[in-house]
Formats: structure tokens, sequence, C-alpha cells
């Protein structure tokens, strides 16, 4: 059987675009609800509903900035900030520009080269089915913060339907769940420009 990983990272390759519903959560109590779209070669745009309902950000890789609308787009202020500004980083340091499933993949695959993958097996996620596995570093190693992912892959796009992150302490980190995915979407001409 191949590598459900490298699969999912081959799909990503494929597609030109994707949009789809995060709803993410912490040990801590925070979540967020977002509407997160992606283009190639990197435009993201993110629409909140929670925290900061309204607010639409968007980053643009030909300029490398980001454009935020702290309560929607056409209504002011409109800031246009580094990726790097601490303002629009969540908790752990997350940057706008790097944020898609591509890098999310990369992070995975980076793990499973120097430590082990295990299949838990197929699941049913939510009506979706999926298969279920987990990668965890050797030692202490963590790529970005994270020693362990828990990941459902869709079993029809192969994509991430539910990631779980773990510190090398073992504690929890995230929670992010990817419902309704539509890949290569067209989006309007003007979807990813301020």
């Amino acid at each position: 059987m191949t590598d459900p990983i490298a699969f999912a990272q081959q799909s990503f390759n494929n597609m030109t675009s994707y949009q789809v519903m995060m709803r993410s959560s912490s040990p801590l109590g925070e979540s967020k609800i977002i509407r997160y779209s992606y283009q190639k070669p990197g435009y993201v745009r993110m629409d909140f509903t929670q925290p900061h309902s309204g607010a639409v950000l968007i980053f643009n890789p030909v300029s490398g900035k980001v454009t935020l609308w702290p309560f929607g787009v056409g209504t002011l202020p409109i800031l246009h900030l580094s990726p790097s500004n601490s303002l629009i980083q969540d908790e752990r340091g997350h940057r706008v520009d790097r944020s898609d499933i591509g890098v999310l993949l990369g992070n995975i695959r980076h793990l499973q080269r120097e430590g082990a993958t295990t299949t838990v097996g197929k699941e049913n996620l939510a009506g979706r089915a999926t298969t279920h596995l987990f990668v965890i570093g050797p030692g202490t190693m963590a790529v970005d913060g994270v020693h362990r992912y828990d990941v459902w892959l869709d079993n029809y796009h192969g994509l991430p339907a539910k990631v779980i992150s773990y510190a090398s302490d073992g504690q929890r980190l995230e929670t992010v769940l990817l419902n309704a995915m539509v890949i290569n979407i067209r989006f309007p001409a003007n979807y990813f420009t301020p």
C-alpha cells in the first residue's frame, strides 16, 4: 500500500486551489471558525466567523503583504501588514503565509522521515470515510513545536479532514477540523486582491 501522507501530498501538488471551513480549538479553550481559501502560488484569504466575526485577511504572495479588514471588506480601518506581524499570528505563532495544507503536510512528512507512522485504521468521521493514522518524531524531535500528529485523511481526495497536534511532552496543542472542502474552486477575479 502506498503511504497515505505521500498520497495526500500528491493530491495537494495536483490541485490549483481549495476552500474549506476550518474549525480549530486549543486546550485553553480558544476556538476559531474560518472560511479558508487558497490559490496557488500561495494566495490566502481567511473570512472569520470566530473570533473577530466579519474580519477578512488576505495574503498576496507577489507583494508578500497581508491586508486586514478587522470589521469586514469595504470598512475602515484597512491594515497592510507583514506576515510576521504578531498582530496577525495566533497564540502558537502560526503565520498566514505558512498556513495552507501543503505546509501542514510538509511538517508531517518531516516528522515521518525521522520518526514512525502508524495506521490506526478506517474510521467514519461525521459521515465521511477516513483513514486515521499518527506520525510521531523520534525522541523529543518537533517540527514547528509539534512532536506528534493524529491525522484523519479523507478517503475520497486523500487530504486531511481532522488533525490533532501534540507537543513532545504529550500535551495536546490544537485540534483542527476541515469541513466542506472544495478542490480546484474558481474564485472571482478580485477575490484575493484588496
